[in-house]
């Protein structure tokens, strides 16, 4: 049996590292031909029946990391991490794997947490001295002090692939690594599911929408990553939406708010868009569409994929409606969009640099978003003309990414 430890897929209600996982499984399968069983790491039973329902290969064994042994509460939340860190390594190694797979995000970065990048760096470090251990699609760093030395030191045995070229220049040049190439993020690649017609309707229909009749939203829940007021986030949400349904261009669309991420509690888009219809003024209610229900990855894609264009604090949103061949206009928070939507899309154009406590407080958010749409309507049909060849460019580099893992991996697979 040929045995392949999947990570970084562990929440199949944030869509964009669900579509990850799913396009390694779905295209991995069909470029090796032979039986393959996936050890996918995954919160619950759920995930993996979510999971199972979006590709056609089905066999994936979900597996928890055992961290039963008990830990003080007064050691604190350090003390936990660093318990899973090494359970988890000795979790996916006990399953014996050809190959362990971590696919991407911009986890291996300081934008989000020092003490968990740097046990999760030493990880990497333990796993690739006993097994092929490949990054598929990351954006890594950048590094300050001495995670520099470390995040080079630990990650010499990985194979890297990068999703966008400015990524793979800081491993190669800064942190001296020769085991990078620059790749593309695996959600530019078709979702199985992502061109079911019928669904398509049926999700027109439910929702009340019709194809190009609509424009998109997606008010992330991650609000600290953008300004430290939560009120004034808020304030600036229900500020552009009220400016858009004023906007004569768009007189006759709704305006739909989808949540993309629905799993931590903690970064939930549904938390931000409740409150948001709670302090709308009802004569705006009657073009507005909430889609706060559960949906499949592929679901979202379809609808991010046939509105007119989107505006979003999801990066994965951005990728699936470009991915569409629609424009996206993104909220950038951290080097990741720049180099996914600005440098492998060519669509830097149609990023906003938005992470600023004056930016939301002085409301001038409100205004860059309305001229990025201004931007969008005006150029439209230029825009669409531009977007096809750069999907298509980074398709090919998303599927040459699981080509190099099935290559690497060839001699081992019985």
């Amino acid at each position: 049996m040929n045995k392949i430890v999947l990570l970084q897929v562990p929440n199949t209600f944030n869509y964009g590292s669900a579509m990850m996982g799913i396009n390694f499984i779905h295209y991995f399968s069909s470029i090796v031909n032979k039986d393959v069983v996936y050890f996918t790491q995954l919160f619950s039973e759920e995930d993996l029946k979510r999971l199972k329902n979006e590709t056609p290969n089905k066999n994936i064994i979900k597996f928890e990391i055992d961290t039963s042994i008990n830990i003080k509460k007064k050691f604190g939340k350090v003390l936990h991490i660093i318990k899973e860190i090494i359970y988890s390594g000795k979790d996916v190694l006990s399953f014996n794997p050809i190959g362990i797979v971590i696919l991407g995000g911009d986890d291996l970065s300081e934008y989000y947490r020092i003490i968990g990048l740097t046990l999760e760096l030493y990880l990497l470090y333990k796993l690739s001295e006993k097994s092929n251990v490949f990054l598929l699609g990351h954006t890594i760093g950048p590094f300050h002090s001495w995670r520099k030395q470390l995040a080079g030191f630990c990650l010499r045995n990985c194979q890297i692939t990068t999703r966008d070229p400015s990524s793979a220049n800081y491993l190669k040049n800064t942190l001296k690594l020769n085991n990078v190439f620059e790749s593309s993020d695996l959600a530019f690649l078709d979702l199985p599911r992502q061109n079911d017609l019928d669904n398509a309707k049926k999700l027109f229909k439910k929702y009340g929408i019709t194809p190009n009749d609509y424009i998109t939203l997606i008010p992330s829940g991650l609000v600290n990553q953008y300004t430290n007021n939560y009120n004034d986030y808020l304030k600036a949400w229900v500020n552009l939406i009220i400016s858009l349904y004023k906007f004569p261009a768009l007189k006759s669309k709704k305006i739909v708010l989808l949540a993309h991420v629905l799993r931590p509690e903690s970064a939930d888009d549904r938390k931000i868009i409740n409150e948001i219809r709670k302090r709308l003024p009802d004569e705006v209610s009657n073009r507005m569409v909430y889609i706060t229900d559960v949906l499949l990855p592929s679901d979202a894609r379809i609808i991010l994929g046939n509105g007119l264009f989107t505006i979003t604090g999801r990066m994965h949103g951005a990728i699936s409606t470009f991915q569409m061949l629609k424009p996206a206009i993104s909220l950038s928070y951290s080097v990741k969009y720049k180099g996914v939507i600005g440098e492998s899309l060519g669509m830097n154009d149609l990023i906003i640099e938005a992470r600023s406590d004056v930016l939301w407080s002085s409301g001038e958010i409100v205004e860059l978003v309305m001229e990025k749409v201004k931007y969008v309507l005006r150029n439209y049909d230029e825009i669409i003309k531009r977007i096809e060849p750069a999907v298509d460019k980074n398709k090919k580099m998303a599927m040459a990414q699981i080509e190099y893992v099935a290559k690497n991996l060839e001699e081992l697979m019985k």
